[in-house]
C-alpha cells in the first residue's frame, strides 16, 4: 500500500504537494496524518470528486499495511503524526519531497527531493515537468492557491524565482486565478478579529543592533484557526524587520515567527522552541509552560542571537592609508594630499595602530616651520578605537557625542579600517529614510543576484562564484565593476567581465585561471591581469588602486589602495559601481557614488572638478556616453568641459590617449551625434584646427552608417575596424599633407597613417575601375575588388552614387567573392597540366566563366580545360616545329 501525506495543520501547499504527489504516484492515497487549516477544509467540503476522490481517513487506514510513505511539505518527524512510527521501519521505503531548509527534527531515513523555495507546489511543479506530467486545470489552480499561500501572494522573502516560473507554467495549464482569489480571501470571524486585536494592543518593538522587532502575544481559551494569517494581518500595520507572536490557545501555545532581514533567522528562533521554518517564516507549537515564561525566553534569544543589521566591517573604510611614526610632517601632508583625505592612522615601527594625525594639526605645524619635524611628536595619542563587530550605537557614540573624526577599526592591535562621519552619516541617513518612507532606493545597497542571473549566461555566473569563493579563501574581497555593472542597471548586453579584488590581483588572478582553464598574463606595473579562457573570453583583473598625477594630461602613477578609492578614480559616476562577489555578499550592488541616481535621472556627471585636468581625454568619453544612452552633462561636468577647452588642456593630451578615445567614437553604432557634439563643444577644433565637420562629410558618415548596419545584417562575423572607414570619410576632402598632420595629432601609428593614404588611393581607383570597364560582368568586378580590403571595399560601396556600381560591390560581397570553382588545381594535373603559369591561367579563365554563368558544373569546366590544354599542347607543337625548322 502506498500512502501520501503532510504535516498536522496542512495549508494548500500542503494539500498541493499531495495532489502533485499523486501523479507521480498513481496507485497511492492520500491521508492527512491530522486537522486541516478552516480555509483548506471549507474548501474540500465542495471540490470535485477528481481533487478528493484519493482523500482517505487516517482511521480507515491499516498503517502496518503501508509499504511506501511519501511525504510532502514538511521532513519533521514530530509533524507526520501516527506516520512517524512507519519511518525506519524494515519494508518501509520513505520519500520526502520538501521546501524547509534542515532541522534537527529531520526524518534521515529517507529518498530526499528538497529545495529551499518559497513553496513546496513550485518544487513539485519542476519535478511534474521534467517527468513530462501536466495536471488538470483544476489541479493547476489548487497548485497556485499553494503558491500564493506559502509566498503571500509572491510578496514573501521566501520567494524565490522558481516559485514565479512555477505559476507561469500553471496558468499555461489553465490555473483559474479568480477561483485562487476567491478561495485565499478570507474573512475573520468573531474570535479572530479579537484575537487580532490582542495582537495588536499588546505589540511592542524593541531595537537590536539596529533591527526593530516587535513582540506580541494573545490569549484565548478555545483553539482559534489561522493564527499564522492573523500575525501575517499585523505584519502589514507595523514597519519591523521581524515579528514574533505567541498565542496561548486551548492548553497550547503558537509561536509564529516572521523575518525580513537575514540577521534574524526566524527558523532558528523557533527551534529553540522545538518547531522549524524558513529564516523568514517559521512556527512552533509548545506545551506546559507559560504564557509569560515564552515572552521572556524570545526577547533574550532575539537579543542573545541577532546579529547586528551594520557592523563596523560593514561600513569601514580599508585597507587603511597610514602613517609611520616616523614619517615627517611634510611627508604627512603629501600623503594626505595624495589621497585627498583629512586624517590618516599612525602606526608603529611594529605596525600597531598608535594614534592619528589631521590635515589641520600638518598644515599648523608647516605654518611653524616644522615640515621636518616626526609625525609621532604632533600625533593626537587620545582616541578611540573600536572592535570589528561594533554595532552601529557604539560607533555613532564615539563619533557624534565623542566627537572623534576618524575612527579607527582595530584587531589585535592593527588598523583593519577607518570610519569617518560621512560612513556613519550614509547609514544613519538609509535608517531614516526607511522610518520616513523616503525613496531613497537609488543610493542604498542592494542585492542584484537576481538581475545578475538574468542578464548573464549560466556558466558566467557560476564563474562568478567560484572566483567569490576563491578570494574569499584568500582573505581578499572581490567586486565586478565597470561597464558591465552600468549596463546590467540599465539592461543593456555586455560581457565585458573587470574584476576589482581588495587584495593581491595578481595573486588571485594566477589561482583562479587554471581552476576556470583559463592562461593568465599578468602586467605588474599596474597591478593587473588579464585571464584568457578557452573560448576566448577575457577577464580583467586588476588589483583596488588609487592614481594620482604628476602633471595634466600624463599618465596615472598607481598604487595599492581600497574599492571606494578604486572608484573614485573613474571617470564618471555612472561607472562606479560595483557588484561584491564575496559568498556572504554575493550580488550586492555598492554605490558609493549616486551613480543609480544619475542613471535615472540620465545625467553624465564627473566625481571631481579636477577630473578634466587629470585627463582630458575623458570628455571625449563623456560625450561618447552622453549620446550613447541619451543623456546630458551634468551642470557642473559642463562646465568643467568649457573651462578644459578655454584653457587649452586638450592640447596636452598625448596623442595616443586620443587615439583610443577618438577610435572609441567612430566605433559607435551612430557617431555622428558625438562628433557634432564635440564640434559644438569647441573639441574638435581644440585637439586639431583641420578636424573639420561639414555637410559632405555629415552626408558621407550616414551613408557608411547604411553600410555598415547592411552589412551587419548579413551576420557574416568578419572583422572589421568601423571607427577606420569613418575616419576615411573623415579625411575625404583633405590634402594628404593635412591627413597625415591630423592622424598624427590623432595618434594613430605610422602604419595606421600608411594605411589610411593606401586606402583611400585604392578605393578612389576601384571605384574608377569599375565605373570604366567595358563589361561589368561578375568576373570583372571580382578582378577589381579582390585585392581591397574589406573596410575598402564598404567604404567603396558608401562613397559610390552610381546605383549599378554599389549593386556590383553589394554582388562581390554576399555572393562572388565566395564563390569556388567546380575544379581544382589537382583536378587539372590529373588531366596532364603540369604546376606553372599555364595551370594558374586556366584555373583563372574556369573561375571566371563560372562567375559569369558560362559554366555550370564540373563536367564544363573539365571541358573547357582540355580544351585549352589543346590549345597550349598545340601552341607547343607550333613553337617546336618553328624552332625545327630554323
Amino acid at each position: 500500500m502506498e500512502v501520501i501525506t503532510s504535516h498536522i495543520q496542512a495549508d494548500f501547499d500542503a494539500f498541493a504537494s499531495m495532489l502533485a504527489a499523486r501523479k507521480l504516484y498513481e496507485d497511492a492515497v492520500m491521508v492527512f496524518p491530522g486537522a486541516q487549516e478552516k480555509n483548506l477544509r471549507d474548501y474540500l467540503a465542495q471540490a470535485s470528486p477528481e481533487v478528493t476522490g484519493a482523500i482517505r481517513k487516517l482511521k480507515a487506514i491499516e498503517v502496518n499495511r503501508v509499504k511506501r510513505l511519501i511525504i510532502v511539505d514538511t521532513r519533521q518527524l514530530s509533524r507526520i503524526g501516527d506516520f512517524a512510527g512507519l519511518v525506519g521501519k524494515v519494508g518501509v521505503e520513505v520519500i520526502v519531497y520538501d521546501h524547509h531548509p534542515p532541522s534537527t527534527d529531520d526524518i534521515t531515513e529517507a529518498i530526499e527531493f528538497s529545495r529551499e523555495y518559497g513553496s513546496n507546489s513550485a518544487l513539485m511543479i519542476e519535478i511534474l515537468k521534467r517527468e513530462g506530467i501536466t495536471p488538470t486545470p483544476e489541479e493547476a489552480t489548487i497548485l497556485a492557491m499553494g503558491i500564493f499561500e506559502d509566498t503571500g501572494s509572491l510578496l514573501f522573502p521566501s520567494t524565490r524565482p522558481e516559485d514565479c516560473m512555477a505559476l507561469a507554467d500553471l496558468l499555461s495549464w489553465g490555473a483559474d486565478m479568480k477561483a485562487v482569489s476567491h478561495t485565499l480571501a478570507r474573512e475573520l470571524s468573531p474570535e479572530q478579529v479579537d484575537i487580532l486585536d490582542q495582537l495588536i494592543k499588546n505589540a511592542y518593538i524593541f531595537h537590536v543592533g539596529g533591527i526593530d522587532v516587535l513582540i506580541t502575544r494573545s490569549e484565548s481559551t478555545a483553539y482559534v484557526e489561522d493564527f499564522a494569517m492573523l500575525v501575517h494581518k499585523l505584519r502589514g500595520m507595523f514597519e519591523v524587520d521581524a515579528t514574533f507572536a505567541v498565542g496561548l490557545m486551548a492548553e497550547r501555545i503558537y509561536l509564529v515567527a516572521r523575518s525580513t532581514v537575514p540577521q534574524v533567522n526566524a527558523a532558528e528562533v523557533a527551534a529553540r522552541f522545538g518547531g522549524g521554518g524558513h529564516s523568514t517564516a517559521a512556527a512552533a507549537s509548545i506545551r506546559d509552560r507559560s504564557l509569560d515564561s515564552i515572552e521572556s525566553m524570545l526577547v533574550n534569544i532575539i537579543k542573545k542571537e541577532t546579529r547586528p543589521r551594520v557592523t563596523a566591517r560593514d561600513i569601514m573604510t580599508f585597507p587603511v592609508i597610514t602613517l609611520k611614526m616616523d614619517a615627517t610632517i611634510d611627508e604627512a601632508a603629501e600623503t594626505l594630499n595624495r589621497y585627498s583625505i583629512n586624517a590618516a592612522v599612525v602606526q608603529s615601527r611594529d605596525g600597531r595602530a598608535v594614534g592619528m594625525v589631521t590635515r589641520q594639526v600638518v598644515s599648523r605645524a608647516q605654518g611653524h616651520g616644522l615640515g621636518d619635524a616626526r609625525v609621532k611628536d604632533y600625533m593626537i595619542r587620545d582616541i578611540q578605537f573600536i572592535r570589528p563587530e561594533a554595532p552601529v550605537g557604539e560607533i555613532r557614540t564615539l563619533i557624534i557625542e565623542g566627537g572623534q573624526r576618524l575612527l579607527p577599526v582595530v584587531e589585535s592591535g592593527r588598523a583593519m579600517g577607518v570610519i569617518t562621519r560621512t560612513d556613519l552619516m550614509r547609514v544613519m541617513h538609509e535608517k531614516m529614510a526607511r522610518a520616513e518612507g523616503v525613496d531613497y532606493r537609488a543610493t542604498q545597497k542592494k542585492n542584484v543576484q537576481s538581475l545578475l542571473e538574468e542578464r548573464m549566461p549560466r556558466h558566467i555566473i557560476m564563474m562568478l562564484h567560484q572566483g567569490g569563493a576563491l578570494a574569499a579563501s584568500m582573505g581578499y574581497n572581490i567586486f565586478l565593476v565597470g561597464g558591465i555593472v552600468r549596463d546590467m542597471v540599465m539592461r543593456i548586453d555586455n560581457l565585458d567581465i573587470d574584476l576589482v579584488v581588495e587584495g593581491d590581483g595578481i595573486a588571485f588572478a594566477k589561482a583562479f585561471a587554471p581552476s576556470v582553464g583559463g592562461r593568465c598574463a599578468v602586467h605588474e606595473k599596474y597591478k593587473t591581469a588579464v585571464i584568457t579562457l578557452k573560448d576566448g573570453t577575457h577577464i580583467d583583473v586588476a588589483t583596488a588602486r588609487t592614481e594620482y598625477y604628476k602633471h595634466p594630461g600624463g599618465y596615472p602613477i598607481v598604487e595599492q589602495s581600497t574599492l571606494k578609492l578604486d572608484l573614485y578614480r573613474r571617470d564618471f559616476t555612472i561607472n562606479t559601481m560595483a557588484i561584491c562577489l564575496t559568498p556572504q555578499r554575493f550580488g550586492e550592488l555598492i554605490d558609493f557614488f549616486g551613480a543609480q541616481r544619475d542613471i535615472k535621472e540620465k545625467r553624465i556627471r564627473v566625481l571631481h572638478a579636477l577630473s578634466f585636468v587629470e585627463d582630458p581625454s575623458r570628455i571625449l568619453r563623456a560625450v561618447r556616453f552622453e549620446k550613447r544612452y541619451g543623456f546630458t552633462l551634468g551642470k557642473q561636468t559642463l562646465s568643467l568641459v568649457h573651462a578644459a577647452v578655454r584653457s587649452g588642456l586638450l592640447s596636452s593630451i598625448p596623442g595616443r590617449r586620443i587615439s583610443h578615445e577618438i577610435r572609441q567614437v567612430l566605433s559607435e553604432e551612430d557617431p555622428l551625434p558625438s562628433l557634432e557634439r564635440l564640434k559644438e563643444l569647441e573639441v574638435l577644433e581644440a585637439i586639431h584646427p583641420d578636424i573639420i565637420l561639414n555637410t559632405g562629410i555629415r552626408e558621407d558618415f550616414t551613408r557608411v552608417r547604411e553600410t555598415i548596419s547592411w552589412f551587419n545584417l548579413l551576420y557574416t562575423h568578419e572583422q572589421y575596424r568601423s571607427w577606420f572607414i569613418y575616419l576615411l570619410a573623415m579625411v575625404e576632402q583633405m590634402k594628404p599633407k593635412r591627413i597625415i598632420a591630423i592622424c598624427q595629432r590623432l595618434g594613430l601609428t605610422d602604419e595606421n597613417v600608411r594605411n589610411i593614404l593606401t586606402a583611400r588611393s585604392r578605393v578612389n581607383a576601384v571605384l574608377r575601375d569599375l565605373s570604366t570597364a567595358e563589361r561589368k560582368t561578375p568576373a570583372t568586378a571580382v578582378k577589381i575588388l579582390e585585392k581591397a580590403r574589406l573596410e575598402e571595399v564598404l567604404y567603396a560601396m558608401s562613397k559610390t552614387k552610381s546605383p549599378e556600381i554599389k549593386e556590383l560591390i553589394s554582388s562581390f560581397i554576399t555572393t562572388w567573392r565566395a564563390y569556388r570553382p567546380p575544379v581544382t588545381g589537382k583536378d587539372l594535373i590529373g588531366l596532364g597540366y603540369r604546376k606553372g603559369r599555364r595551370l594558374g591561367n586556366a584555373l583563372r579563365l574556369i573561375r571566371d566563366k563560372g562567375l559569369n554563368g558560362e559554366i555550370k558544373d564540373f563536367k564544363d569546366a573539365m571541358k573547357l580545360a582540355r580544351k585549352l590544354l589543346e590549345e597550349y599542347e598545340k601552341m607547343e607543337n607550333q613553337s617546336l616545329d618553328e624552332g625545327t625548322a630554323i
